[in-house]
């Protein structure tokens, strides 16, 4: 499938979730939130060098992606997975200290989103 890492070009017609990295650094569940969205099949970029917290940061990725779908992931390893049509203080996932099973769960359950199918479980 189509994975990028930095800035997507505004003439990118390709849907993908958004992947949005607090700080300049990709922490490192990046790479298994990018092994899960893969083997669901589903477009993705990701860019890091943004501040603020995780959660109004997951929205406003869930805002400029065209599948709706923001996920943030900050140096702390808190991961958040945001819909745009939720409250934008209401994400769908918001897990602090992730494992890399849990990374890839997240990636996956962002591309189930963006598909409409259901979700895995994520403890």
């Amino acid at each position: 499938m189509s994975g990028c890492r930095g800035p997507v070009d505004q003439n990118d017609q390709i849907p993908r979730v958004f992947v949005w990295c607090i700080g300049e650094e990709l922490p490192d569940p990046v790479e298994y939130i990018e092994y899960g969205l893969e083997e669901e099949g589903v477009s993705w970029a990701v860019q890091s060098g943004f501040d603020g917290d995780g959660v109004p940061v997951a929205y406003d990725a869930s805002v400029s992606s065209p599948l709706k779908i923001g996920v943030s992931v900050t140096p702390a390893q808190r991961v958040v997975v945001h819909h745009k049509q939720l409250p934008d203080d209401d994400p769908m996932f918001d897990i602090p200290h992730v494992t890399t099973e849990t990374a890839r769960k997240l990636g996956s359950n962002a591309a189930r989103l963006a598909k409409g199918t259901p979700l895995k479980t994520v403890a």
